[in-house]
């Protein structure tokens, strides 16, 4: 294992590099460690803020990732993918509430966003409003692929919905 004093010796961009590259060898630990000196610096790159946003929400730390997705949002306050991890941090953390207004605000700007189509479905049928959710699985059977993943995890959701009201 690599010290955090050896690791003076690189400059920002090439620890991210070293953490993208560790996160997918699966070290997860060597990878937060060179993000975390990233973010300690001056004006921290924004691949880096957001690289340890999504790192933090894989090891199950969602304050710690919101925190940082809307550190980065705040950089790039129209970046679909990062405001969308955001939601799946709130959304992870119960709090489905904050979770649904930036799918709102995601399927303003992209009506037939897969993920946020999905996801809006499912805390709408969580929420008993059935017929919210179905038009939101509507357009996205509509609109996605038929193998897009978000696509059968909406058909999935629209059989158990249709289940529920047979019932």
């Amino acid at each position: 294992m690599t010290s955090s004093n050896n690791l003076s010796v690189f400059a920002p961009d090439e620890l991210v590099a070293l953490a993208r590259h560790h996160i997918d060898s699966n070290r997860l630990d060597l990878a937060l460690e060179k993000l975390k000196l990233v973010l300690a610096g001056n004006a921290p790159e924004p691949e880096a803020i957001a690289m340890t946003a999504r790192l933090y929400a894989q090891l199950g730390l969602p304050r710690r990732a919101q925190e940082l997705f809307q550190h980065y949002l705040a950089l790039h306050p129209d970046a679909p993918t990062e405001q969308f991890q955001l939601a799946m941090a709130y959304f992870n953390d119960g709090q489905a509430e904050q979770a649904q207004v930036l799918w709102d605000a995601i399927l303003e700007r992209d009506p037939v966003h897969p993920p946020a189509l999905y996801f809006s479905a499912l805390h709408q049928a969580r929420q008993g409003k059935a017929q919210d959710a179905r038009r939101h699985l509507d357009v996205l059977l509509q609109s996605a692929a038929s193998s897009n993943l978000y696509a059968e995890r909406g058909r999935e959701l629209l059989q158990s919905l249709d289940s529920a009201t047979q019932q």
